[in-house]
């Protein structure tokens, strides 16, 4: 044997393992030493190294795309394998497949089945030519369109929502009118009921339905108008929306044609006033006294009116009712005159010295006049965002046709859970529960004013909904009503929802409020409204 040659090997060994060694202490280093087997390609594209805290994989990602789009990887050139390009940059495979895949996915390279992954012919980029370009944003050198002057624009321009975009969450603080307490909405329960209509076997309610409405829920509402409103009506008269808002909008474009009139409450819903400014309509404000609508000031007004929109069981904001004998008279005056009328039936469930009174649509004279609105937005939580319209027979098919040209239909998977809701008794419940809640808070408002609002605010007996429109005793409605926005007070004035002038007022909410914050709110207003000065 050989004993030099012997040695010699045995030195070689050691040699081969030092340099193994060095090798992985330079790359546990960061530094990147290319094997003895390099792809030609690799060899001759440079990469540079990773910047600081930039993973290998957005690295080589990075590089590679910036290669493909400044030529120098070309189109059509064929790419290492992962496994060579990882032995290369002595990196894991799976980083060089996840770079590759995402490559792979945006377009820049291919896959050829057998040949390996090669740089796109065409690139995603097409903007982009040989030589990288990078992109930067342009501004704007474009001059600002105005906005369009079409009529719809021009009356929107003139318009401020009452009930649009606030800085504050409505409802959030004391006194914003016309909502509910939606902790108090058994949210387990309606939680309980999607999950039943999401099982597999009832998923075709995600799908489009029925631009009237679900049946089911259809049939729902006719069932409950009959006990709760002494409205007897088939399911196929009703037609779901998404709001009431939605159906006084269809009224005015099928029954109003141009240059019409209107008969509006004075007071009324702002809502309702604003979409008969901007749709065009030419609209008469018929006041209102403690008995509701005038009638015979309407006919005195415009005799010829082809549809009247009221709140005879409620109205909106004073509270009256609208008599036998004026209920009588509208719809003899619609009769005769050929006109529809509007009943905005939209929180009178909440009554609390009686049963509520039935509504105007379940008198005999209103079947082929009166459409009856009503939502589920104020029964229960305003995100619902469903509503129903009570149709005479002659208006069904083309209401239902404006409705599926113009929003389809309302929230399929809602209505489904509804349905439910109301069928098993749910709805009815949550009603009387919040029925008794709201009284004590009406209540509560009552014998606050007592204590801390005397020669201030007047308030009158709560017998109903969901707030109540109050007598200020001062004389600058504005100063008072911007003195309580800015200390944190959120009620709105009863100027807001009137065209003739009326005295002071202010439009006070107390449902969704516990009645310890109502004190405590009566307290602050009492002392806000003492500091302003007295003329």
């Amino acid at each position: 044997m050989d004993v030099g040659r012997t040695g010699v090997s045995v030195q070689l060994m050691w040699i081969m393992v030092l340099i193994q060694y060095l090798r992985n202490v330079l790359v546990h280093f960061g530094c990147r030493m290319p094997l003895d087997k390099r792809p030609s390609l690799i060899v001759s594209l440079p990469l540079g190294a990773p910047a600081p805290g930039v993973s290998l994989q957005a690295w080589l990602y990075q590089s590679l795309r910036e290669s493909v789009l400044a030529g120098r990887l070309p189109a059509g050139a064929k790419l290492p394998s992962t496994r060579a390009l990882a032995e290369h940059y002595a990196m894991a495979r799976g980083t060089v497949q996840a770079a590759y895949q995402q490559l792979l996915s945006e377009g820049y390279l291919q896959a050829r089945v057998g040949s390996g992954t090669h740089v796109s012919e065409v690139l995603p980029d097409t903007t982009l030519h040989a030589g990288y370009v990078q992109r930067k944003v342009v501004p704007n050198v474009e001059p600002q369109r105005e906005s369009p002057a079409t009529p719809w624009v021009e009356r929107l321009a003139t318009i401020r929502p009452v009930f649009g975009r606030r800085a504050v969450t409505p409802g959030s603080r004391p006194f914003f009118p016309h909502r509910g307490d939606v902790s108090a909405f058994p949210v387990d329960l309606w939680r309980k009921l999607h999950i039943q209509q999401l099982r597999s076997s009832r998923l075709s309610t995600l799908l489009d339905s029925d631009p009237s409405g679900l049946p089911a829920l259809r049939e729902a509402i006719a069932g409950y108008l009959a006990i709760a409103r002494g409205v007897q009506v088939s399911a196929e008269r009703i037609l779901v929306l998404s709001s009431v808002q939605q159906g006084i909008d269809l009224c005015l474009r099928l029954l109003v044609p141009q240059g019409e009139q209107i008969w509006l409450e004075d007071p009324a819903y702002p809502g309702a006033r604003q979409l008969m400014q901007v749709s065009g309509c030419s609209w008469v404000n018929v006041p209102v006294d403690k008995h509701g609508l005038r009638v015979e000031e309407g006919i005195r007004l415009a005799p010829k009116a082809r549809l009247a929109y009221v709140t005879p069981s409620r109205q909106l904001p004073l509270g009256g009712e609208l008599s036998p004998a004026r209920r009588l008279a509208l719809l003899r005056w619609a009769a005769e005159s050929g006109a529809y009328i509007i009943e905005d039936d939209y929180d009178s469930e909440y009554r609390f010295i009686a049963k509520p009174i039935p509504a105007l649509r379940s008198l005999p004279a209103a079947d082929s006049s009166v459409i009856l609105a009503g939502t589920f937005s104020k029964l229960m939580f305003p995100a619902v965002r469903l509503a129903y319209l009570v149709l005479p027979p002659q208006l069904v098919e083309p209401f239902t046709r404006a409705s599926a040209l113009t929003a389809r239909h309302a929230n399929s998977l809602s209505q489904a859970v509804l349905a439910s809701f109301i069928a098993d008794g749910h709805f009815d419940r949550h009603v009387r529960r919040m029925r008794k809640l709201y009284a004590a808070r009406a209540d509560a408002l009552s014998e606050a004013a007592q204590r801390h609002w005397r020669g201030l605010i007047e308030v009158p007996p709560i017998r109903a909904g969901l707030d109540i429109a109050c007598r200020l005793q001062l004389d600058d409605e504005a100063s008072a009503c911007a003195a309580l926005q800015e200390q944190g007070i959120d009620l709105l004035p009863l100027s807001a929802y009137c065209h003739a002038p009326r005295p002071p007022g202010l439009v006070i909410g107390f449902a969704p409020y516990a009645e310890s914050a109502i004190f405590e709110a009566a307290q602050q207003v009492r002392k806000i409204l003492e500091a302003l000065p007295r003329h």
